[in-house]
């Protein structure tokens, strides 16, 4: 049985088995963001049901269910999580094997996957406004 070894993808260092829990903390990386924007996604969808359900002109929003609360404070909090889970991959990558984060192919799958969350937090802190933002803040039909 092989284990897993740290070396980089274009062979110019040692070869070092890299320790399983620093594989299992870069592989994180991607499955936090992915679930980050799952979870920003279903509060958009949770919002879009809810003001659907609303009666335009008389109530703009209907009351905001903790399940909606729970879904955008999850966004966020997990596309930071990958972010700070990914820096600390790098840190043990690094101390551990010595060649940088994406020399790895799990580190590498992390590098690319924390990219991502420049794109999912934002989207994440908007459903996160949305779900706290008062009904008469958001516009809710044709009220003329």
């Amino acid at each position: 049985m092989t284990t897993p070894s740290c070396t980089p993808l274009d062979d110019t260092t040692v070869n070092r088995p890299v320790p399983r829990d620093v594989k299992v903390q870069a592989l994180l990386v991607p499955v936090m963001t992915v679930l980050g924007v799952v979870s920003a996604w279903a509060a958009q969808v949770l919002e879009d049901h809810r003001f659907d359900q609303s009666r335009p002109c008389k109530v703009v929003r209907a009351s905001v269910p903790p399940t909606e609360y729970v879904a955008a404070w999850a966004g966020p909090a997990l596309g930071i999580a990958a972010v700070v889970v990914c820096v600390l991959a790098a840190k043990s990558i690094r101390r551990q094997c010595a060649v940088g984060l994406w020399s790895t192919r799990s580190g590498l799958l992390a590098y690319i996957s924390v990219w991502f969350n420049v794109l999912a937090i934002p989207f994440g802190v908007l459903t996160l406004l949305m779900a706290h933002t008062p009904g008469a803040t958001w516009g809710g039909g044709d009220c003329g």
